[in-house]
């Protein structure tokens, strides 16, 4: 650094400051105290006190090299620090809430909008509808429909459940008319403090919103950076949708309070006469909306202007284009902003800081030694100076490996296993960050009936993985937990509501809401049989063995975990050879006995049959009795076979799992604030009592307490005629031509939910 401007110089540390010094000290009084009466020899050349040196000075090296801040070893090669890698969501994304109330709507029409002179929400209280009023600007230039399709396009891509949209009305409020006397100050234009003062009057008239960056409060003056730092992000970001700051003041909508705004005016030097007139009389009440009449002739304008003893002139064209220019370029309109960050909201500096090489120590020693670093086999004191090496490398390497550690992206994950040696400590401290981040936002990303029920075999890796996806997603999950399903967008990824999103990403499953699960088993050729109470004998489709010689226990082997290709085109090729070499699927059916319990190997045995011929048998959980799945010369060739099929069944079966979230009032009116939650009941989770139980209280904790509802679990065949009927309803939504079958559509599903296998309630006292 410089001082008084000479030329840089390195300031000493205190001996008390100094690590190496510190060091040094305790290390000599240590080896003095161990060694008692035996120390003799305090010299450069004894081999100790120079070992005892150098690594001092590497320990003191090692202390430079960890003493940067953290996000100095989270930032990346190219100087980038991304908090968002690592689950630490800056304070727009965390601190910003979706709309609620009225209130809020009204200032994401603002925000969102441009063109509105202004904008009210009314909401009926019995049914969750919305009705939203507009006013146009004055000028005549904006196109009412396109302005209706984005309040429509905005409304319902923020709208919470059960909320819908019941008309868009264009007010046309009544227009006053400005009348004056008064004085300018010399040197002005009087155009354009005319304009100002009707700009003013606009302004104050549709409510003198005011909408805002954090750039462009300070660009206006009107806060300081300083000024901002310290009201971010309770203040700023309160009850905001993003970093746009809406602010809709209390106004009194009197006249006197308008007089005092047009005296701040620049150029105003004083009034003798201002009113609003409203039929020829002077209105004092502004409350019922209205706005301002604006001259188009000269002879409209009811207006007297002054400087000194001298009759100022309007020139009508310059004082209306100088009013456009006004009410277009003030803080009242806000043009649509850019995806681009609009405020550093404090994230801190840093450098990438490559600090991770080591010198082995061996080099540091004087030639004298004959030390070698790289001999091909050490020395026994080269090999014991290896020892400090490791410890230096190691640690290291732990700093160098913290960006993928603390990660919550999965190729970051995945590349730090493949590169450890240690791979149980990096599942260990992987798990506690992700465990410190529940902590943070509140929420479990893996409650413990999940481990309870663990039938497809996830892995700890995996686990670990699917936490991290949830928590990539918790900052818009957290906010937007009420945000229903955008109804005029027909399909699309991202296109759920956070219900289903939130449920979806917690267990692991396919979150699209265009996933249909009725068509997983046809999709591979498969039908899905159950067993029926009624007619035990005709639903027997496999080959079961009775208990004899065969199965007694001499006879029995398990069958052995194998690591099966994760390649897609390998997994592909491996489904097709069990399809072909297993009988049981000759008939392209499958009971659910198997389907469900077939995703744990455990239920697989392995029978030998006579010489050289065995069987692979599965034993069924649901009812009892063996079934024989195929036969085969190599038992080895089985325990293959028997580990794709489990493989196959748990992939089938998560693939098989769903939520639907629907909402009857978007149909039917006179079922306000209800939902309709529907989900399989076939899968080996889904079809346990336990889990079901579970999913109803995780759903209940997650849907808003106001809504009310029933949870419907459905059998293969009800759901895939529930999902016909979900899928046309969610067309008649989005188009208004439908709109008449949507009721229809409606009963039917109300219909088909009746042979729900069971129907818990969404109500929290249940």
């Amino acid at each position: 650094m410089e001082r008084d401007g000479k030329q840089p110089y390195i300031k000493q540390q205190a001996e008390s400051k100094n690590l190496y010094a510190r060091l040094q000290r305790q290390t000599l009084k240590k080896v003095q105290r161990l060694s008692g009466k035996v120390w003799t020899d305090y010299n450069v050349h004894d081999p100790g006190v120079t070992l005892a040196d150098i690594a001092n000075y590497t320990l003191a090296e090692m202390d430079y090299k960890l003493s940067f801040s953290l996000a100095n070893y989270l930032t990346a090669e190219d100087g980038i620090f991304n908090p968002e890698r690592f689950g630490l969501f800056l304070p727009n994304e965390v601190y910003t809430t979706a709309p609620v109330t009225a209130e809020d709507y009204r200032k994401l029409f603002f925000a969102h909008v441009p063109g509105l002179d202004n904008v009210w929400v009314e909401c009926d209280a019995v049914t969750g509808s919305y009705t939203i009023k507009i006013v146009l600007p004055p000028f005549g230039e904006n196109d009412e429909n396109t302005l209706m399709k984005q309040i429509k396009a905005v409304y319902n891509s923020h709208r919470n459940l059960c909320e819908h949209l019941r008309e868009i009305i264009v007010v046309q409020p009544e227009e006053l008319e400005f009348h004056a006397e008064f004085e300018i100050e010399p040197g002005k234009d009087a155009s354009v403090v005319l304009a100002k003062i009707y700009w003013t009057i606009l302004h104050y008239l549709s409510g003198a919103v005011n909408i805002s960056t954090p750039k462009e409060q300070i660009a206006s003056g009107m806060s300081s950076e300083d000024e901002l730092l310290r009201i971010v992000p309770e203040k700023w970001l309160e009850g905001s949708e993003d970093a746009v700051r809406v602010i809709i003041p209390r106004q009194q909508n009197t006249e006197y309070e308008l007089y005092k705004k047009l005296w701040q005016v620049e150029g105003i030097q004083s009034f003798s006469t201002c009113y609003l007139m409203k039929d020829g009389e002077p209105l004092t009440d502004f409350s019922g909306g209205f706005s301002l009449k604006i001259p188009k002739k000269e002879k409209e304008l009811k207006v007297h202007i002054r400087c000194g003893r001298s009759t100022e002139k309007v020139e009508i064209r310059r004082f209306r284009e100088y009013l456009k220019a006004f009410y277009y370029t003030g803080l009242r309109t806000r043009e649509q902003k850019s995806e681009q960050k609009e405020y550093d909201w404090g994230v801190p500096e840093s450098t990438y800081r490559d600090v991770f090489f080591h010198t082995p120590i061996a080099g540091e020693f004087p030639a004298c030694y004959r030390l070698s670093p790289n001999r091909e086999i050490p020395t026994s004191f080269e090999a014991y100076l290896k020892l400090y090496d490791k410890v230096i490398v190691d640690g290291l390497k732990e700093v160098e490996d913290l960006p993928c550690l603390l990660s919550l992206l999965a190729k970051d994950f995945v590349t730090l296993m493949e590169k450890s040696d240690r791979k149980r400590d990096i599942l260990a401290l992987k798990s506690r960050y992700l465990d410190f981040l529940d902590q943070l936002y509140g929420v479990e990303s893996h409650p413990a009936w999940l481990s309870e029920q663990n039938s497809y075999g996830e892995t700890e890796e995996g686990t670990l993985l699917r936490r991290m996806n949830f928590l990539r997603h918790i900052a818009d999950l957290t906010k937007n937990r009420a945000r229903a399903r955008n109804i005029i967008v027909s399909g699309g990824e991202g296109n759920a509501p956070t219900v289903k999103e939130w449920f979806c990403l917690l267990l692991g499953i396919n979150g699209s809401d265009e996933h249909t699960v009725s068509n997983v088993l046809p999709s591979y050729n498969l039908q899905l049989i159950e067993k029926k109470p009624d007619k035990p004998l005709l639903d027997r489709i496999d080959s079961l063995l009775i208990d004899e010689r065969i199965l007694e226990l001499d006879n029995v082997m398990e069958v052995d975990y194998e690591e099966l290709s994760a390649d897609e085109a390998e997994k592909r090729k491996e489904y097709n050879r069990m399809r072909q070499e297993l009988p049981i699927f000759n008939e392209n059916r499958i009971s659910g006995d198997l389907f469900r319990g077939g995703t744990r190997l455990d239920n697989y045995k392995i029978v030998k049959a006579g010489k050289d011929e065995y069987m692979l048998v599965f034993q069924n959980q649901e009812r009892s009795g063996w079934t024989n799945l195929g036969r085969a010369d190599s038992w080895e060739r089985l325990n293959t076979l028997a580990n794709i099929l489990r493989r196959t069944l748990c992939d089938l079966n998560r693939e098989c799992e769903t939520i639907y979230v629907v909402e009857p009032v978007l149909t039917d009116p006179e079922r306000p604030f209800r939902l309709l939650v529907v989900l399989p009941i076939w899968t080996q989770r889904f079809h346990t009592p336990r889990f079901r139980e579970k999913c109803g209280e995780l759903l209940r904790t997650i849907i808003p307490a106001h809504l009310t509802g029933n949870i419907y679990w459905l059998d293969e065949g009800a759901m895939r005629k529930f999902e016909g009927c979900y899928r046309q309803l969610m067309r008649t939504l989005a188009d208004s031509d439908l709109r008449d079958y949507g009721k229809q559509l409606l009963d039917a599903m109300y219909e088909l939910l009746k042979m729900a296998i069971e129907i818990q309630k969404l109500d929290d006292n249940y």
